[in-house]
């Protein structure tokens, strides 16, 4: 497990721009985050805008809560007749499963297919978009109002900070984040033909880490993207919202993803992937047991910047034995002076201390039953052992030795 964490005690975008240069990015408006919601840099990010096919991610995330990917979906006719345009020609009666949808919704935009998920999902648009609007709120997102599945209505409204939420979200889930970085999507058409349709991610392939997400275009939203990608440990998000025509959208999307992968590093301060130290067992030292991270901790910090440290604190040896995943240390990470994060410091393994499990000595025979042969000494025994049954038959209390 990895705990990623930024720098501590700053305001986010004041803190990482101060003393670096800015992306130049050109747009309506736009955001750079961590993948743990940290804002690097922005532009109007909280500006409520019309935000295009973008608004699939929201769709995603309700389907996502409410189907399973491998849930079978038959086309109904109303979800074909909503929506006539931006489609992939699904057809009244067609059979998909949920994942076969979301492919085609997030890769090639399909209009239709966001309309069809929605349908299968509440039953209609408008109880899939109250559900839509319950999660933008469940998110904490103020300034989200779906009016529809797929983005083609010019009310809806969102903005690059909470779209960058939303994409976060959608980027947990391992399935979604496969399925946005392909380049194609094929899609099954009548009596076994299938279409082959491009994503719209024009980045994808050409970007250095790129991993996705979504695109988006009307005249009201203008060009926009959401995109990810990650180089080394280091993983960020951005969004741009009202770009200029053509390609500008993904020009300015490598702008600012460059802008950040040249500012800012994630450091490894503590690795759980080998041990960090060693404990003596007991008074004798003959024992030890390595000790390891219970988790690993990175910090993204500017470049400029390697104040981050380590204390570790481990005993140099234990007076008794200890189990496995027994606490006997910490890991504290400080940055400037201040501690950021403390991680324990767990054994490896069981290890008992040699001296509590040596066998107790076995004390010497009396001096008459050592000597003489096995039979002289058996017969001793026997007769000690008859002159005791005597004494009780008689009453006499006899004491165990």
């Amino acid at each position: 497990m990895t705990v990623a964490a930024v720098l501590a005690g700053a305001a986010p975008c004041a803190a990482f721009a101060a003393g670096a240069s800015t992306p130049g990015v050109s747009a309506a408006s736009a955001i750079l985050v961590t993948m743990d919601g940290t804002e690097l840099w922005s532009l109007n990010p909280n500006a409520k805008r019309a935000v295009a096919s973008t608004t699939k991610l929201l769709t995603a995330l309700v389907v996502l809560d409410n189907a399973s990917l491998e849930d079978t979906v038959v086309v109904s006719h109303k979800a074909v007749v909503a929506v006539d345009e931006g489609g992939v020609g699904l057809y009244t009666g067609q059979r998909l499963t949920v994942r076969q949808l979301m492919n085609m919704m997030l890769i090639a935009s399909a209009n239709d297919a966001a309309e069809v998920l929605a349908v299968h999902v509440a039953g209609s648009e408008a109880k899939f978009v109250d559900m839509m609007n319950a999660k933008a709120a469940s998110l904490g997102l103020k300034n989200t109002k779906a009016v529809d599945p797929h983005g083609l209505g010019d009310r809806g409204r969102s903005t690059a900070a909470d779209l960058s939420v939303i994409a976060r979200e959608v980027m947990a889930y391992p399935e979604i984040r496969e399925i946005v970085s392909k380049k194609s999507v094929s899609v099954p058409g009548p009596k076994g033909s299938h279409l082959v349709y491009s994503s719209t991610d024009e980045l994808l392939g050409h970007y250095a880490g790129i991993e996705g997400v979504k695109t988006g275009y009307t005249d009201p939203a203008g060009y926009c993207f959401v995109g990810a990608a990650k180089r080394g440990d280091t993983e960020l998000l951005g969004v741009v919202l009202g770009a200029g025509a053509g390609g500008a959208r993904f020009t300015e999307m490598a702008k600012l993803l460059d802008w950040g992968f040249a500012h800012f590093r994630t450091q490894v301060l503590v690795s759980d992937k080998a041990p960090i130290g060693v404990v003596a067992i007991g008074r004798s030292g003959d024992a030890t047991v390595s000790v390891r991270a219970a988790e690993s901790f990175s910090l993204l910090q500017p470049v400029t910047e390697d104040v981050a440290s380590v204390r570790i604190t481990l005993p140099q040896a234990v007076s008794t034995s200890v189990w496995r995943g027994q606490q006997l240390g910490t890991a504290e990470v400080y940055r400037s002076g201040s501690i950021v994060a403390t991680i324990p410091l767990l054994a490896e393994m069981a290890v008992s201390d040699p001296a509590a499990v040596k066998p107790a000595p076995t004390p010497p025979a009396p001096a008459e039953e050592s000597t003489g042969s096995a039979w002289q000494r058996a017969v001793r025994a026997s007769t000690r052992a008859m002159g005791l049954l005597s004494l009780q038959l008689l009453g006499t209390p006899v004491k165990a030795k």
